[in-house]
């Protein structure tokens, strides 16, 4: 986690990368909006940590069971004895309040997402979703292997913030994380995470939660304002396989690496 403390009270436009899932790689989202902010205001970015993997590496710690990354990508639960098993990426995010990245307090006081990636064997990209990240459908099914997954929403995914560990996959963190394993007793290994999905306060389509919510019973409200009262203008969402600006120039198509995430002061309110 880093600190933001606000110079001077006036508008600054906010974007974030959220990081790619290990290879074979769905792809980071990308949001941005611009907030007026009063001087000494702090905000709190949480940057994704993109996906690990075991496919090219040969890392040893990927025949056993492994955790996901920083800010809600998913690991994997199931031993592999040729490290064929990838981590999902993390989300990046802007907070309110302070903690541990899973701490649903902190959680809630988010602002701004942009969904981590998750990880695919067949077919198309797991990419981090914008108001919502695709389904599969499985396309092995003659097979011990699924590569069925649920995709998140604004309202449903895996867990508020935290994508699943798969049996051989991880799934992207996000506003909701994604799903890495289908209950299913004709399959033994859940080969394909799914992305996350986004949220930015103000921005058409999004479901806010109340601040009431707690990690048992989480209350939404219908509406994309979030409860603090801090609603971004012209904000803008772009899911992880379209065309989004790099954080160093030049454009990209899904964000590749870990996540990113800057903040610039547009001009003084006078």
């Amino acid at each position: 986690m880093q600190t933001f403390t606000v110079p001077i009270s006036t508008s600054y436009k906010i974007e974030c990368w959220g990081a790619s899932g290990g290879q074979p790689a769905g792809l980071g989202a990308y949001t941005n909006g611009y907030l007026n902010l009063s001087d000494f205001y702090t905000l709190y970015l949480y940057i994704g940590e993109e996906g690990k993997n075991g496919i090219f590496s040969h890392d040893e710690s990927f025949k056993s069971p492994n955790s996901g990354t920083f800010n809600g990508g998913g690991g994997f639960v199931l031993p592999n004895d040729d490290n064929n098993n990838s981590q999902g990426g993390g989300a990046t995010d802007i907070r309110l309040q302070s903690g541990d990245w899973n701490d649903f307090n902190s959680l809630k006081s988010r602002i701004m997402v942009a969904a981590g990636g998750g990880v695919h064997f067949s077919g198309e990209q797991s990419y981090g979703g914008a108001l919502f990240s695709p389904n599969y459908d499985n396309t092995f099914p003659n097979s011990n292997y699924t590569t069925a997954g649920i995709g998140a929403s604004q309202i449903s995914g895996y867990k508020f913030g935290i994508g699943q560990s798969g049996g051989r996959v991880g799934a992207g963190g996000g506003y909701y994380g994604g799903n890495a394993f289908v209950e299913d007793s004709n399959y033994k290994v859940g080969v394909r995470g799914t992305g996350g999905s986004s949220f930015i306060s103000g921005y058409p389509g999004c479901d806010a939660i109340d601040e009431s919510s707690t990690e048992d019973n989480i209350v939404h409200t219908g509406q994309p304002n979030h409860y603090s009262g801090k609603v971004f203008t012209n904000p803008v969402m772009i899911a992880g396989n379209a065309s989004m600006p790099k954080p160093k120039g030049g454009t990209e198509t899904g964000h590749y690496d870990n996540g990113y995430a800057i903040i610039s002061w547009i001009s003084p309110t006078l």
